[in-house]
């Protein structure tokens, strides 16, 4: 057991253990495929940063104007911790609400759930090519590996990947989500 605690320590890069993710500042955008739990987990990192930092300290974007009451969801989050989630249509929406937002601790993107393969997904994701997002991928951790494996590949970007593993509580096993984080290199933040 020891052994296998000291290779996982060793092989999952995690980042500087002094900083979560809501203490950090920046822009996020939470990428990945259908159903994984962006939305969810754009809810729990504003709760985490406007817990500590203050309500004020969030900002919450969402792009998902495709599924039935995506932004709805969102808003409803936000609304809870006392945060407003606005809507963006398009890459110029973005932009201006991420001017408006720029002097926030942390702003998050929620965007759009796209299968792997979905011929949509280059342009939703060009959507993000603009300076001070970065991209936090969420993997559901009861996902097969080799969905994974995929989903990992289709949202792959040119600097280091960061992840979060969503819906731990629902799996079963984690070594495949493990498993594709030590492969990938992703830099798990969650």
């Amino acid at each position: 057991m020891q052994w296998m605690v000291e290779a996982l320590e060793r092989n999952l890069k995690t980042g500087t253990p002094a900083k979560a993710i809501h203490d950090e500042l920046g822009t996020y955008a939470l990428v990945g495929a259908t159903g994984v739990g962006k939305t969810t987990t754009a809810a729990k990192l504003a709760g985490l940063c406007a817990a500590t930092h203050g309500a004020a300290s969030v900002g919450l974007i969402t792009l998902d104007s495709h599924r039935v009451g995506g932004h709805e969801q969102l808003r409803e989050h936000g609304r809870n911790l006392g945060i407003v989630a606005h809507l963006a249509h398009d890459r110029a929406a973005l932009q201006d609400l991420l001017g408006l937002l720029a002097g926030k601790r942390m702003v998050l993107i929620d965007t759009t759930g796209l299968a792997p393969r979905d011929p949509r997904k280059e342009d939703a994701q060009g959507l993000l090519d603009l300076p001070g997002i970065q991209r936090l991928l969420v993997l559901n951790a009861g996902a097969h590996g080799d969905t994974l494996d995929e989903v990992v590949a289709a949202f792959k970007t040119s600097s280091v990947q960061q992840a979060v593993l969503s819906k731990i509580d629902e799996a079963v096993k984690l070594g495949a989500a493990l498993d594709v984080a030590i492969r990938h290199q992703l830099l798990l933040r969650g």
